[in-house]
């Protein structure tokens, strides 16, 4: 007579990853502080990558800061909503200036304008360069080159 446990086992093979699956934590869709009945996605942190350049040739001083700024310029006559934003040490580099930045993919609420913005601060906070158009957030994937024009100059 054939043992029923090689049956056994293939039905507990079978249903462990079920099992697992259902062990699995899920985060539910939430609705967005201040934006009633909003849906967002749950949160998760996306990369977006380019450079940060400009045409005339003039070297940074060793101190400047390259700043990257994701924000929701949506809302007409009132301050943006930033998202994320990375402060990159130049450490004496020249453009092009490459940088990252992460967000959270839950902050960008469908149908909202969101903008990439960069600037060039030197060591004491004053600005140099800066982007002067509107630069849109790409899709996952994309980059986001920054034209800058030089501030004051």
């Amino acid at each position: 007579m054939k043992s029923a446990l090689p049956v056994r086992s293939l039905l507990l093979a079978a249903a462990l990853p079920l099992a697992a699956g259902a062990c699995q934590m899920t985060v539910p869709f939430n609705t967005a502080p201040g934006h009633a009945g909003a849906r967002v996605e749950p949160s998760r942190l996306v990369l977006l990558e380019g450079i940060a350049i400009y045409r005339q040739r003039i070297a940074l001083p060793p101190d400047a800061v390259l700043v990257v700024r994701i924000e929701d310029v949506s809302l007409a006559d009132a301050p943006s909503t930033l998202i994320a934003e990375a402060r990159l040490p130049t450490e004496g580099r020249q453009v092009p200036l490459p940088y990252e930045v992460q967000y959270d993919s839950a902050r960008i609420l469908p149908g909202h304008r969101i903008a990439v913005h960069g600037r060039i601060e030197d060591g004491a906070g004053k600005l140099l360069w800066i982007t002067d158009i509107f630069i849109p957030l790409p899709a996952e994937g994309e980059r986001a080159d920054l034209p800058l024009v030089q501030v004051g100059g």
